[in-house]
Formats: C-alpha cells, structure tokens, sequence
C-alpha cells in the first residue's frame, strides 16, 4: 500500500485525530444543542413565572369588595424585570459550575384588556357567578313563582282580555245611550209644535167669533167660519160702509203671524230630527264596529303568545322537592267564557237603526199633516171651513201619535223602550261605578305614599355623589365607544285608573315570567350579571320609606339617599338623583303585589256572573292587598307571596330581582355598576388591567464553535440568533384573569 522508501510513522496518529475531530465536533454540537434546548425550556417557565408574578400583583380592594381581579398598571414593568434577574442570578456551588448560564438581555411588558370595557367585565362577572348564579336562580326565583305559574296565567290573561274589553265595552254603551240621548234631543221638539197645532190636543173643536188671541192652528180653523161670513158681509158693502174691517184685519194678521210660527217650528224640529237621528246612526255605527273589536280582543285572548312563559316557568325542573301548586283550579277560563255576554248581538243595532228611521219616518208623517194644516189655513178666499179643520184635527191626531210614541213617559214609549234594551246589559254598572271609585282612592293612597319619598332637603351631599356617578358613568359609556344601547330611564308612575294600573301591574308579570323563561331556555350573560348585582351591591332599608319602625332604623335620611344606600336600584334604574331610583324600585314592588292580590281577586269574585264587576272587585282587593303588602315589607321585612302559597315568603330584594330580569339592559348596567365601584373604591376600571403581554430576550454563551451552531440555525430557519459567541433567544408569555 506504500511505495517503496516511504516512510509510514504517524499514519495512525493522524487517523485518530480525524476521528476523534469528529467525534469531538459531533459531541461538542450535541452539547451546545442541548444546552440551547434546556435554555429554551427555563426560559420560557421563567418568562411564564415573570408574568404570572406581575398579575399575582392585583388589587385587593377590588377582589375583596366586588371579587374582581385587575392590575393598577404600576411597576409591571420593574415587576417583570426583578423576577427575571433575580431567577436569571448564577448561585454559586462547590465543585460544580453552571451548565445554563443565561441572562436577562432586556425585557418589556404590556398591559391591555381594561376591566371597564365590556367584554372584560362580563368575563370577570362569568368567572365569579359560574357557580352561584345559575342555583340562586332557580332557587330564589324560580322555584319561588313556580307554585303561582298557572294561577298568574290565568290571571294576566283574564285581565289583559277584560281590561281591553270594559274600556270598549264603556264605550260602546255610552255611544248607545248618546244615541238614545239624540232621539230624545229629536223627540223634545214635537211638544212645541204640538202646542202650534191644538192646544191642549183635542179629537175636536167648535166654531167660535172672531176676537181674542189665536194662539193656534186649531184656534185659527174655529175662527175662519165666522171669519168669512162677515168677510162676505163687508165684500157687499162699499168701502166706507164696511163694519168689519177691523176684526178682518186682526184675524188676517193672527192667522199670519201662528202660520209663521207654525212653519218656523216645523221646518226646525225636520231639520233637528234629521241632523239628531243621523247622529244617532253614527253613534250606533261606531257602538257596532267598537262591538266588532271586542269579538276581536276575546278571539285574539285565546292566542295570547306571553301564556307560553308561564307555562315553561310552570314545568321547570327546579332543586329539591320545592313549593307545591297552590291548588286554586281554573278560574280564569270559566271567566273569559262570561265575556260572550258582553258582546251584542248584531241585530241589536239593526233593531236600534231601524228605530230611529221609524222615528224619522213617523215625524215626517206629522210634519207633512201640520204643513197641510199651516197651508190650509192661511187660504182664506176658499170659506172650506170643514177643510181647514180636518186639516188641523189630521196634524193634531198625527203628532200627538208621535208625542205618545216618542216623548210622553209610559210603557209605550219606543224611545224609553229602547233605553231598556240597553240598560239590560247595565245590571251590574252601577255597582261597578261604586267599586270604581273606592279603587281610586286606594289608587290615590298608593301615590300619596310615593311623593313622600321624594325627598327635598337634607340630600345635598346625595345629590353632588349623584353628579359625581353620573360623570363616571358617562365615562364609562364613553370609554366603551358607546357600545351601550338602549333609552334613557323614564319614570315609572302608577296610571290613575284602576283598571290600566291592573293591567300594567299584569303586563309587568308577563314581563317577568318572560324574563325567567328566557333564561331557562338559554343561559345568558343576563342571568350572571343580575346575580352578581345581587350579591355584591346594596339595597335600601325599606323601613325607612314605608314602615312604622322607621325611628328604630340605624339609618339616617340623609345617609339613605346617598348612592351607597341605594346602589342595586341604582343599576335596575340608572336615575342620577337621590330619590328616582327609590321611586321607581317602590312603584315596581307595588305593581307586582297588585299583581299577585289581583289574581287573589279574581279567584275570589269569579262566581259574581259579571266579568267586569269581577274584574273591578278583583282590582280593588289587589290593591287593598297591596297596600298592606308595602306595610308589611318595610315592618317585618318579607310578606307571603300569596295567599295561595303561603309557604313561601319573599322579601324586598328578592322583588329586585325581578326587577333585573325586567329591566334588560345589560351594557348600561354593567356601566352603572362600574360607576358605583369607581365611587366607592376610587378605582377606576377603565384604567385598571385584566391581561398582560410580557416579553424578554435571554442570552447564553455557547461552549463550543458558535460558527456551526449559526450555520445549524440558518440551515433550520430558527428565529434565535448567534452573536459574539452568544445564542439570543426571544420570548412572550400572556396572563389574563
């Protein structure tokens, strides 16, 4: 293998060296690559570690109070930077060296996700209620109206159909007895002429002698045989030998004079007859179509779409055993099959029509015989004297008949006959008109209690901590873009009659069952929210502002009206003044106890026959009841949800919890509830933190031919860089709440 004269020492040397050269090239690689490996490694748990440390930073008050997580923003930085050193520092140790020796390069940190904006609250609100809200739920809202499903069903959907139906059907009736009214206007003026015609009315009248007042046409008819006779006498004369000049020329003027009047009374009475009975039409017209809408209302009642919520609240699935139904039975469709008695029969008005052009036609009947009568007597050159007084016993005959028909009292009045038919469906009116007026005062008792609580004085440092919360609300919508929808709060006041404050106070039910339903069906940011209010902010003492413990309260008025006091009815209402929220929260309360004594109402009145009398009884139990309901509360601080569920009691702020249902406007709640933190805590959420963005460049020297590892690192397209016999390596580590 070697030529002659070749020297072969040192070949296996050589080889060797080659060898080991590339084991130790390969070895020394090895180690540098898995030094960076492990680097990477720690790194990364140290930069997770830096992070986690800055965000374990959080503000106490804030977790303490509301059990909200957010960082100042303060020192994350240094935080983040200390923790890395420090994690970074070699720690000295005998007979040993290190085999990862980094260092901190530099680092950064940036803090984003506010908790005032809206998403990162409602997160935080989900965090905290996962567990609690959904139980509380159902088993203080729930399971609490469950027992009562079915009743206020019926209750709301008898209410809702009677109260639209007792407005029409007032309306209907008083456009009835208006058009009764102008048959009797049309009616009144047959009397008067009657007196033109004969007076007092006779089957017959004598002749009599000229002379004397003619105060008639019957007076002028018995007068016109005398009349002319001696107006023949005088024709024969001549001229200056006339005697009866005189007494010709008084009656001719008598006779002009009540023929004048005769016409004048007889043209008025057609044309109020005409006018008074078309409007009588018109008023039977309109009765009949309002009639058609209450058809309407009942057929529209038996589809009413809000039953469904009470049905589901009704079959929910609620924890233990719960309350039993209250066993009161259907009551509500046994009512709404009385409203039929409501209803007119359709040829009821056509029988009223038909009256009235009878009464039309019978008058012109009179008016034409009294024309004929009028136009009869005031022919004096035709000495037909019997004529003239058929003509005038003809008209005499023709509006006594009418009088007698329409306008003297007696059995055979039409007019008064046609009154009765109406009056049939009025047997329980008056007794209703009665009750009416009781509900008014109660009505009115209820709304007396509501103006003492808006306050006027010794509320000016509730009123600056009102404006102050208005400025952090407004910036917290500002902050969030005005993401917020929904209208301004408006006051919600107690309608002064008894039958819309019943119907409001049911149409608040539908609202709230709805509200439950929804929430069974789908589990939604509403529900997390509307627990976490309730289990972290205040609600006013109710003693204070309706109970007669009132001196025994630990409150003082000026510190009740302050926000503190009143902050849960600060976030259903959002009014920015010591007394609106409180207003509203009392009116809302009220509402719902009349609800639920209304129910109690019609339970118990719903024998009566009347639906409407039912109805009114109903409402001024609801709010008798209610009334003593308020009382009770503010007393002892709870009230038996109803007399059919006794078992169960319920106290003010579980009525607040309705409340939140209702009021669904979760952005400008949530914005609310940032403002009264902010006021309490000084803390403003829209600068506070809930996520934090941390990164670091981490070196280490490398042992062994950095120029490979680099040329590895290109060939790999690894992002690290090698420098001045350092690997850099760059990382990022994200923490949120």
């Amino acid at each position: 293998m070697f030529r002659r004269g070749d020297s072969e020492s040192g070949a296996v040397t050589i080889f060797l060296a080659m060898v080991l050269a590339v084991v130790f090239l390969f070895v020394a690689v090895f180690i540098d690559y898995a030094r960076i490996a492990a680097m990477k490694v720690q790194a990364e748990r140290l930069v997770h570690a830096a992070a986690r440390s800055v965000m374990s930073s959080y503000i106490p008050e804030l977790q303490e109070r509301y059990g909200l997580f957010a960082h100042e923003g303060d020192q994350g930085d240094y935080v983040l930077a200390k923790v890395l050193n420090d994690s970074t520092k070699p720690t000295p140790h005998e007979d040993g060296f290190p085999l990862i020796g980094m260092e901190v390069v530099q680092s950064g940190l940036a803090l984003e996700r506010e908790l005032g904006q809206f998403e990162n609250f409602n997160q935080q609100i989900q965090e905290e209620m996962k567990y609690k809200a959904p139980v509380d739920f159902m088993v203080e809202a729930v399971s609490r109206f469950k027992p009562l499903s079915a009743e206020m069903k019926q209750a709301a959907h008898s209410v809702d159909v009677l109260r639209k139906l007792q407005k029409l059907y007032d309306k209907r009736e008083r456009l009835l007895e208006e058009a009764i009214q102008k048959r009797r206007e049309a009616a009144k003026t047959a009397a008067p002429l009657a007196k033109l015609v004969m007076d007092p009315p006779s089957t017959y009248f004598s002749d009599s002698q000229l002379g004397g007042r003619i105060d008639s046409a019957a007076d002028a008819s018995a007068k016109y045989r005398d009349y002319y006779s001696k107006y023949t006498e005088d024709e024969a004369r001549e001229p200056l030998d006339r005697i009866y000049m005189f007494e010709l020329g008084e009656y001719r003027s008598d006779v002009n004079r009540i023929v004048a009047s005769i016409n004048r009374e007889n043209q008025e009475a057609l044309m109020i007859h005409q006018q008074a009975l078309s409007q009588a039409n018109d008023r039977v017209e309109e009765a009949k179509s309002i009639n058609e809408q209450m058809k309407q209302v009942i057929k529209e009642g038996e589809m009413r779409a809000a039953n469904a919520a009470y049905d589901n609240v009704g079959k929910a699935k609620t924890p233990g055993t719960g309350a039993s139904s209250s066993g009161v039975g259907s009551f509500g469709d046994e009512l709404r099959k009385q409203t039929d008695q409501l209803v007119r029969k359709d040829s009821e008005f056509a029988e009223f029509t038909n009256g009235h052009d009878e009464q039309l036609g019978d008058f012109k009947a009179a008016h034409q015989s009294i024309t004929v009568s009028s136009s009869s007597i005031s022919l004096l050159s035709d000495g037909d004297s019997h004529r003239k007084r058929q003509h005038v016993l003809t008209a005499n005959r023709e509006i006594q008949q009418y009088i007698a028909r329409y306008a003297a009292a007696g059995s055979g009045n039409v007019i008064d006959q046609a009154a009765n038919q109406i009056d049939d469906y009025h047997s329980a009116d008056k007794e209703r008109a009665k009750v009416d007026k009781q509900s008014e005062q109660k009505l009115k008792e209820a709304q007396n209690r509501i103006k003492l609580l808006v306050a006027t004085a010794g509320i000016e440092k509730a009123t600056e901590q009102f404006k102050q919360l208005e400025g952090y609300y407004n910036e917290n919508i500002s902050f969030n873009q005005n993401q917020a929808s929904g209208a301004a709060p408006s006051e919600k006041q107690i309608s002064q009659d008894p039958y819309d404050a019943g119907g409001e106070a049911m149409a608040d039910m539908d609202q709230l069952f709805g509200g439950m339903s929804n929430l069974l069906d789908v589990v939604s940011d509403e529900l997390y929210q509307n627990e976490y209010a309730l289990h972290y902010f205040k609600s006013v003492n109710l003693s204070m502002i309706a109970g007669s413990d009132m001196n025994n309260s630990t409150m003082s008025p000026e510190t009740f009206f302050l926000p503190e006091s009143q902050e849960l009815e600060y976030i259903i209402y959002g009014f920015h003044n010591p007394y609106g929220n409180i207003v509203a929260a009392y009116t809302e309360v009220f509402t719902i106890r009349l609800a639920i004594r209304t129910m109690e109402g019609l339970v118990e009145n719903s024998k009566l026959g009347n639906p409407l009398l039912v109805l009114s009884k109903a409402i001024l139990h609801g709010l008798t009841e209610a009334l003593a309901d308020m009382q009770k509360l503010a007393d002892e601080g709870q009230v038996e949800l109803s007399k059919y569920a006794k078992q169960i009691s319920i106290t003010y702020r579980d009525h607040l919890r309705l409340f939140l249902l209702a009021h669904s406007n979760n952005d400008r709640k949530m914005s609310r509830m940032s403002a009264i933190i902010r006021l309490n805590t000084k803390i403003d959420l829209n600068k506070t933190y809930t996520y934090a963005a941390s990164q670091a460049e981490m070196r280490m020297r490398l042992w062994f031919l950095p120029g490979i590892m680099r040329a590895i690192g290109t060939m790999s397209g690894s992002a690290d860089r090698i420098e001045d016999g350092h690997i850099y390596i760059s990382l990022q580590s994200d923490y949120a709440y």
